[in-house]
């Protein structure tokens, strides 16, 4: 126990090390024209954060005025000081480390103005999260038909925002351990909302407002719309032992949007079932929903890859537990081409002659291993492309709607001697 806890204090001390995020000076030169100095000098400190941090439409008055009051408090009685460098960080509210005033050329006559040129260091917030050129994606609420949906262990009718709010969080999660997108979070509006307004107060510390202004904007957008969701609850007797068992159906169609442009990049309609046993939640379905959005998902963007070969047991695949489990079955492709499409132009990526078929063995977070069940060790290679192609069968017929009379030799009715 205590060397477990001794482990645990040095994982938290080192945090800080390794994860937190902080904040660098970054120096921008900026130019500035007004009617008189200060306002040539606020022009000038407006232009210096656009260039490096930019500046809200929303908060860019807010700011302007900030620097006016902080330009005629500090510097106007030094009008056309130059060299003097003024340390502002607190009073700007964290935009402004500081200033120096490197050249400034007064009017020459009654139509010309006030020009200040600028050297500026800005505080500018570092994410702990590395971007690594991922493209950014954020998953919204689905909308539903119903405001209830018969979907539920015992019968009951459920709310059809919590299945909606559940199906996004799932989603969310395993998009986030793909590790292939920057996953943005937009389930907690009003709390960021509170906390942006905390860091705009002068309850925090000066280097804490220096957070503000780097929310970052999604590259695509995931959204949805429920059409169905039920359960069909069946009960079979044998022998005077009854057997429950569940089958969820949900009929719902998503697409991925491009926020700039609005197009469509990736759409799908879901219609299936789930069947589960008396012992299982809804929440079967709901993962089963989940794993086939972002499948769907990724297999078109990011299909999942061969990362490296060691031997025939130890082939390392770029995908983990979110779209990977151990005794799946994938095959095997040579690297594919690229052809155009006759009427549109567009380019169509096409697989490789199948070459051969890996096992998982072993699955991490991150990655996963697999051994080759079928072909040569030589067709394997490095950026290959792998398909799943086992449990499809397994599924179709687990979920068909054919009845079958169960027998007592059946695997499902028990046999009492």
């Amino acid at each position: 126990m205590k060397k477990h806890l001794q482990r645990l204090i040095i994982l938290v001390c080192l945090l800080p090390l390794c994860v937190w995020a902080k904040t660098e000076l970054v120096e921008s030169r900026s130019t500035g024209f007004g009617e008189d100095y200060p306002q040539a000098l606020t022009s000038a400190l407006m232009d210096a954060v656009r260039q490096v941090r930019g500046v809200e439409v929303g908060s860019e008055k807010q700011l302007k005025l900030d620097f006016e009051h902080l330009v005629k408090d500090s510097t106007e009685k030094k009008t056309a000081s130059v060299g003097i460098e003024e340390q502002v960080f607190t009073k700007s509210k964290g935009w402004l480390q500081s200033y120096r005033v490197s050249n400034v050329k007064k009017p020459s006559d009654n139509n010309d103005v006030w020009e200040v040129t600028i050297v500026a260091k800005i505080p500018v917030h570092q994410s702990a999260i590395k971007d690594h050129a991922r493209s950014s994606i954020a998953v919204m609420p689905f909308r539903f038909s119903h405001a209830t949906f018969a979907i539920d262990e015992q019968g009951k009718a459920s709310s059809a925002y919590q299945m909606s709010s559940r199906m996004r969080d799932r989603i969310q999660t395993s998009l986030t351990q793909t590790q292939q997108f920057v996953v943005l979070n937009r389930s907690y509006g009003t709390d960021y909302v509170s906390e942006k307004a905390l860091l705009s107060s002068d309850n925090v510390s000066a280097s804490e407002a220096s957070r503000l202004g780097n929310l970052v904007g999604a590259d695509f957008m995931i959204v949805g719309n429920i059409h169905g969701l039920s359960t069909k609850v069946e009960r079979q007797t044998f022998y005077g032992m009854t057997k429950v068992k569940s089958v969820d159906r949900f009929d719902l169609s998503y697409q991925v949007v491009e926020v700039a442009t609005q197009k469509i990049l990736w759409a799908d309609n879901l219609v299936e079932g789930v069947t589960r046993s008396e012992e299982e939640s809804p929440s079967v379905v709901l993962n089963k929903i989940a794993g086939l959005v972002v499948s769907g998902v990724m297999d078109v963007l990011y299909p999942i890859k061969v990362i490296d070969v060691v031997s025939k047991d130890e082939i390392y695949l770029n995908q983990g537990q979110s779209r990977v489990m151990e005794g799946d079955v994938y095959a095997l492709f040579e690297k594919g081409r690229s052809v155009q499409d006759p009427d549109t132009g567009m380019p169509i990526a096409v697989d490789g002659k199948k070459a051969g078929e890996l096992s998982i063995v072993t699955v991490l977070p991150k990655y996963s291993v697999a051994a080759l069940s079928d072909g040569s060790i030589g067709a394997v290679k490095k950026g290959s492309v792998v398909r799943l192609i086992a449990q499809e069968a397994g599924f179709d017929n687990m979920n068909s709607t054919k009845d079958v009379r169960p027998t007592a030799g059946s695997s499902e009715a028990p046999i009492k001697w």
